[in-house]
């Protein structure tokens, strides 16, 4: 009977819905055009493409895991300001209506060295912003945990 307990805690263990990105991945996709974003979304992620369009010459895509109880991740890719020298400052959305998902990245971000330089609350959200030299975060939270969203933006390297 014992053995029996163990094989099903096991593979209930094995089929239970984890975290599709960390903090570390969110800053590290900002680095990374759409084509490599892919790659690593839906092979290394499980994420898949949920939906694509052209806006101002940029193709933005949307990726999207579901897990049980309706819970939900996305992680929008190809956005950002072109600089002159070709480059571009690319921001990543990651929205999510697991309250845990987006507290672990509060939390994640906190740890990661980032300055929290502001933390406070509006009528609808508590809102966190971490900076340093190379990303400005944004982290939403629905005040009834209900929905939360996390915004990395890379910054221009400024040569002093």
């Amino acid at each position: 009977m014992k053995r029996y307990l163990i094989i099903l805690l096991l593979l209930t263990g094995a089929c239970a819905y984890g975290q599709g990105v960390t903090f570390n991945d969110l800053t590290n996709l900002s680095h990374l055009d759409n084509g490599e974003a892919n790659t690593y979304l839906t092979q290394a992620r499980s994420f898949r493409l949920d939906n694509s369009q052209a806006v101002n010459r940029q193709l933005i895509e949307q990726y999207k895991k579901a897990g049980e109880n309706a819970k939900y991740e996305i992680v929008e890719v190809g956005n950002g300001i072109p600089l002159g020298d070709g480059a571009m400052l690319r921001t990543v959305y990651y929205k999510s209506n697991n309250k845990q998902f987006i507290s672990n990245l509060i939390s994640q971000a906190a740890k990661s060295g980032l300055k929290l330089s502001f933390k406070g609350l509006d009528d609808t959200k508590n809102i966190f912003i971490f900076d340093d030299d190379l990303y400005n975060i944004t982290i939403n939270l629905d005040l009834y945990g209900k929905f939360g969203m996390v915004i990395v933006k890379q910054k221009e390297l400024q040569e002093y």
